[in-house]
């Protein structure tokens, strides 16, 4: 049964999520495992940071408007036991601190005193931004699998999917945007960046890959040995309806061409910029299709139910006008 009750901005509010999620994972592994006590590496990351925070707000403005009343969307942060509520508490979380982070690296002169108040709190702010990232990348993934009425969402790999694509998406927008601005353009700056790209390079493209398997083997699957709501699902994607975007869009254009450009075109335009494009583009397409992959066994009566409403142009229904009294 189809009835698309989530519209556009769920996947886009996923994709924001996992992508902002990512980045700050990355980062705060980069600054303080990678490059533990080098401040010139965090510096060279403060404004893929900060697109980090501009992609959760945005995310977060979208799933405020699609709950339909924004005026009283703190109810999504009070549920204790909603998923989404602890989804919204960790956006939050990471929004602050990663904001918290990215301003004590503002070179501004008359910004100085705030930048240094925060920059002695930079090693506590970026952990505590990066462990909220890492659980909004998995919170992404949990959010549809504990949908159960979903059979295509409600398995263990979509998670794991979501993970894998955020985690990518994250080093393709890092790669885009690292050592800009409020780094200074220094020779110590552009070797830290270069050492950080490489490290975030490799990392893609074996994420790439895994992201293959698993998008594969949760399709495939479902296709041979799901539940019927489940394998009609799986059908759309593989030769159906869906076919034209999942093969050539997802699978080629959003993870084996920009493989092939990272591999062959090393060093190139088209390695540095069009393939990490391709990649945030891909992440995006695989939110919309899944999303919109909200097929569920119907409850009894249910069929019977959507198939006697009135449709929109019944002669009863488009005989009224507003403020006109018939009576």
């Amino acid at each position: 049964m189809r009835h698309h009750f989530w519209k556009w901005p769920i996947p886009t509010y996923l994709f924001l999520g996992g992508l902002g999620g990512g980045i700050y994972c990355l980062i705060a592994i980069l600054s303080l495992l990678v490059f533990p006590g080098i401040d010139i590496v965090p510096q060279t990351l403060a404004w893929p940071g900060f697109i980090a925070i501009v992609a959760l707000g945005f995310g977060c403005l979208m799933l405020v408007a699609d709950l339909g009343q924004p005026l009283v969307f703190y109810r999504a942060f009070v549920k204790s036991t909603s998923v989404l509520a602890w989804g919204a508490r960790l956006l939050t979380v990471c929004v602050i601190f990663g904001l918290l982070w990215f301003v004590s690296y503002i070179p501004w002169a008359w910004f100085a005193p705030v930048a240094n108040f925060f920059a002695f709190f930079r090693v506590f702010n970026l952990a505590i931004a990066g462990i909220a990232g890492t659980g909004i990348m998995l919170y992404t993934g949990i959010f549809l699998s504990t949908l159960k009425a979903h059979s295509f969402w409600a398995t263990p790999a979509l998670p794991v999917l979501f993970t894998v694509s955020a985690l990518s998406t994250a080093c393709a927008a890092i790669c885009l945007s690292i050592g800009w601005w409020p780094a200074e353009y220094t020779l110590g700056t552009i070797v830290a960046s270069l050492e950080s790209y490489e490290i975030l390079h490799t990392l893609d493209v074996i994420l790439i890959v895994v992201e293959v398997v698993v998008l594969l083997v949760m399709v495939l699957s479902f296709l041979g040995a799901g539940n019927k709501t489940a394998n009609k699902a799986a059908h759309r994607w593989v030769h159906g309806s869906y076919a034209p975007l999942f093969w050539g869009g997802m699978i080629f254009a959003g993870l084996l061409l920009p493989e092939l450009l990272y591999v062959a075109g090393e060093g190139s335009v088209a390695s540095h910029v069009i393939a990490p494009v391709l990649v945030l583009l891909g992440g995006l397409l695989l939110r919309f299709l899944i999303v919109q992959s909200d097929d569920r066994a119907p409850l009894p009566g249910e069929d019977r139910y959507f198939n006697r409403l009135a449709k929109p142009d019944d002669a009863f229904v488009t005989a009224w006008t507003y403020g006109d009294n018939l009576f």
